[in-house]
C-alpha cells in the first residue's frame, strides 16, 4: 500500500534575525498614550490648584472696614480684645456719628417746635433718603394734626465749597425784585440765607444753610388765619439747624 507523502515544513534559516513581535509594538504605543494622558491631568489639577490659591489669597486681602458706631476699624462689633471702655458694646469711648439715614429723623428734640405749632402728629410725619455717586440726602416732614409744620432737606456735597456757592447764590433769585424778602444768615455755618414769600393767603419761610459739605434747608408754610406766631416758627427752623449741626458734625 502506498501512503500519501506528508507535506513537507520549511527549515528555519540560521544565522538571520527574527522578525519582532507585533505584541511588543502596541504595548509601546499603549504606554505613550497612557503616559501623555497622565501628564494632561497633572497639568490640569496643577492650575486649579494655583487658581484656587489665588482666589483665596484676593479675598483675604481685602478685608472688611466697619464704620464707627461699630466700634471703629480696629475693634469691630463687640470692642475687640483691646477696645475696653473705648469701643466696648455702650459705645462710651466717641461720639456717634450720625449718618443720613431715615432713622436720623427721630433724633430731633421737637420741644421748640411743639411751642409753635402744637402736638406734633406722628401720623403726619414723613421721611425719605437716597443715594447719588455715594452721596447722602434726607427729608424729613414734621407736621401737627393740622398738617402744618416744617420740612428739612440735606444734601451731602463732596465739596465744601459747591455747598457755599449754592447758598450764597440765593441772593441772585430770592430777592426784592422778585418778591421775596431776603437777608444772610450768619448765626451757624459757612453760609446762610434767611428769605420770606408771601402770596395767597400763605407766607413760606426759608432757612438755607451750609453746615460743612452738608447743605440744610428748613423750610415752613403758614396759612392765613391760623394760630401760629412767625416768630415762633422762625425760631422752630432756627432750633432745627442747630441740632443739626451737632447731630451730623461729622460732615462738618
Amino acid at each position: 500500500m502506498t501512503y500519501p507523502s506528508q507535506p513537507g515544513y520549511p527549515t528555519p534559516q540560521y544565522g538571520g534575525q527574527s522578525p519582532q513581535p507585533q505584541q511588543q509594538n502596541n504595548l509601546w504605543l499603549i504606554g505613550g498614550a497612557v503616559l501623555t494622558v497622565l501628564v494632561i491631568i497633572m497639568t490640569v489639577i496643577l492650575l486649579v490648584v494655583q487658581r484656587t490659591h489665588n482666589s483665596n489669597s484676593t479675598e483675604g486681602g481685602g478685608g472688611t472696614t466697619t464704620t464707627g458706631e461699630e466700634g471703629g476699624d480696629n475693634t469691630g462689633d463687640d470692642g475687640g480684645d483691646d477696645g475696653g471702655d473705648d469701643g466696648g458694646d455702650d459705645g462710651d469711648g466717641g461720639a456717634q456719628v450720625t449718618e443720613l439715614k431715615s432713622e436720623a429723623c427721630d433724633a430731633f428734640d421737637f420741644s421748640v417746635f411743639e411751642e409753635a405749632y402744637g402736638p406734633l402728629d406722628p401720623e403726619h410725619t414723613s421721611r425719605s433718603e437716597s443715594t447719588t455717586n455715594g452721596l447722602g440726602s434726607l427729608s424729613c416732614s414734621f407736621y401737627n394734626e393740622s398738617v402744618t409744620g416744617v420740612n428739612l432737606r440735606f444734601n451731602d456735597y463732596e465739596d465744601v465749597d459747591d455747598v457755599v456757592y449754592w447758598v450764597e447764590s440765593d441772593a441772585d433769585y430770592y430777592n426784592a425784585e422778585n418778591g421775596y424778602e431776603f437777608s444772610e444768615y450768619t448765626e451757624i455755618g459757612d453760609a446762610g440765607s434767611f428769605y420770606t414769600d408771601d402770596s395767597s393767603g400763605t407766607k413760606t419761610i426759608n432757612l438755607h444753610v451750609a453746615l460743612g459739605s452738608l447743605e440744610v434747608t428748613a423750610y415752613t408754610t403758614l396759612w392765613e388765619g391760623e394760630d401760629i406766631d412767625e416768630a415762633a416758627a422762625t425760631a422752630a427752623l432756627e432750633d432745627f439747624v442747630a441740632q443739626s449741626a451737632e447731630l451730623f458734625a461729622d460732615y462738618m
